[in-house]
């Protein structure tokens, strides 16, 4: 099977998801959600909100896909020790 068909419709429009800039979102959101404690506004509890959500996402994509890979490996292993 080709590489192509492996990947999801999300992988092939966006990519893959790469967990270090997940958990650099995560990180951005942490920042945020300080400011907004510190030095709380309207504007820095939007942004918090907002970047908390848009690092679930990211960190939630990563999961998904590292377990895919792990969910995949086990068949193209299969595959090769076949041939």
């Amino acid at each position: 099977m080709t590489e192509m068909k492996r990947r999801s419709i999300l992988e092939r429009i966006v990519g893959k998801p790469l967990p270090w800039l997940a958990w650099t979102w995560a990180a951005l959101a942490v920042i945020w959600i300080v400011l907004a404690i510190v030095d709380p506004s309207g504007f820095h509890t939007f942004m918090a909100i907002t970047w908390s959500v848009l690092a679930i996402v990211q960190l939630s994509a990563a999961y998904y896909a590292r377990k895919q890979e792990h969910g995949r490996a086990p068949t193209a292993e299969a595959d090769t020790a076949a041939h």
